[in-house]
């Protein structure tokens, strides 16, 4: 009657035990907290992926070197410095020439002219240079963006891979959970019916 018995507690813990509902349980208390882990990566992908198209607007900007120098260029002002330089550099002359006599001629008129060139083609320079640090941070900036979509992306990654891990291991313990529900359903029965034969064979039902 021994068999009889452990058959039936295993034949109706099979029938009526839950084996999935821990599993279910665990996947619902967990899933939240990756939907909320993906979710802090969000805004610095979208912040790459905007990065992306802008940086290939900046890179597309300088496809032609002249032009995009000329274009530059087309933006420059005289500084405030380049105009004092000039009227220094030409007072200073024309006192020069008064001592010498030589105000108004040829070599007085090209010492000048070659003066004030040399001051605008100066400040110009010092334009260019400072424009093109600020363009160039503004590409390394779009790159830094890019860098830190590509690392939002790993971090998503990572967390999707270790979510379909979960979801894989819940599935296989659901999966040995009806197996174990089978077996143990089949099993007490055979247990059962084996008790049952002994007993009525042996005499234990009568």
């Amino acid at each position: 009657m021994a068999d009889f018995g452990a058959g039936l507690g295993s034949f109706l813990g099979g029938l009526f035990n839950d084996y999935e509902a821990p599993y279910d349980e665990a996947g619902e208390a967990a899933r939240p907290w990756y939907d909320r882990a993906a979710g802090e990566f969000e805004p610095y992908s979208q912040f790459g992926q905007r990065g992306m198209g802008k940086f290939e607007d900046w890179m597309n900007g300088m496809k032609d070197p002249s032009g995009f120098i000329n274009n530059l260029m087309n933006n420059y002002q005289e500084s405030p410095w380049s105009r004092f330089s000039k009227d220094q550099a030409m007072r200073g002359g024309m006192n020069a020439a008064s001592a010498a006599g030589t105000i108004g001629s040829t070599p007085f008129s090209n010492e000048m002219a070659q003066q004030s060139a040399g001051i605008s083609s100066q400040d110009m320079q010092n334009w260019l240079s400072q424009v093109l640090g600020i363009n160039s941070q503004y590409g390394q900036g779009w790159q830094n963006a890019i860098n830190t979509g590509a690392n939002a992306a790993g971090g998503r990654a990572n967390i999707f891979n270790n979510r379909g891990e979960m979801e894989a291991g819940i599935a296989g313990n659901k999966a040995a959970g009806r197996n174990q529900r089978w077996n143990d359903i089949f099993g007490g029965i055979g247990n059962m019916a084996g008790g049952a034969a002994n007993a009525y064979f042996g005499g234990g039902f009568f």
